[in-house]
């Protein structure tokens, strides 16, 4: 077990509580506003990550900032971007596809994201590229798509029968979820960012006359 593994979590007094969005907020987007929140989504992430050591690179926590280290988000955030996007050119790509299961914790407790002599880690600037990359190349070709298309359906071992639509607006609110808790995982180690990201849900959420964001 490595040093990393070993690590004691972060002390839970000192850790700001992460407000991740609604999901009413993605629903009551139209097309063109859904792909626009989409595209913007990365910019929810503190860049802070890349400044991290490997030991608090892979430094456990727990609650209220989450369980997991700064890079297995990261690398979670890598895995289901590339998962949401290959899911989404499939839908417009084939009539009626059938999804694969995703295993979220086999990924999770996999050498992509332990610690130790056979690990397979990446650094977190080369993951924070990847999911930058993924997402605008992919809202490159989402603004071409017709009112028809946002009605394709696929089936999924999960949720049953999903359209293009449903897996956009749970793609986008998925990103901004875990950057809540990116965030507030950097917070406890950095400190606050100079010029913290707004994290208020938006148009269309019921919890934003609640101040609770």
């Amino acid at each position: 077990m490595t040093s990393e593994q070993t690590t004691s979590p972060a002390n839970t007094e000192n850790q700001p509580t992460p407000h991740p969005p609604c999901r009413e907020s993605f629903a009551a987007l139209d097309p063109p506003a859904l792909i626009d929140r989409y595209r913007a989504g990365t910019s929810r992430l503190d860049m802070r990550a890349v400044e991290l050591p490997d030991h608090d690179l892979d430094r456990p926590f727990s609650p209220p900032a989450g369980r997991w280290s700064c890079r297995t988000l990261l690398t979670h955030l890598m895995d289901t971007e590339i998962l949401f996007t290959t899911r989404l050119r499939r839908i417009f790509a084939e009539e009626n596809p059938v999804f694969e299961n995703f295993d979220e914790q086999a990924f999770i407790g996999s050498r992509f994201c332990r610690p130790g002599p056979d690990a397979l880690m990446m650094p977190a600037g080369a993951l924070l590229a990847s999911i930058y990359t993924t997402r605008q190349t992919t809202a490159t070709w989402l603004v071409q798509c017709t009112p028809q298309d946002w009605n394709r359906r696929a089936l999924s071992p999960t949720t049953g029968e999903t359209t293009a639509r449903q897996i956009l607006e749970h793609a986008a609110w998925h990103l901004e979820h875990h950057a809540a808790f990116l965030n507030a995982k950097l917070d406890t180690i950095l400190g606050p960012a100079p010029d913290p990201q707004p994290q208020a849900c938006g148009q269309g959420c019921r919890c934003a006359s609640e101040n609770t964001h």
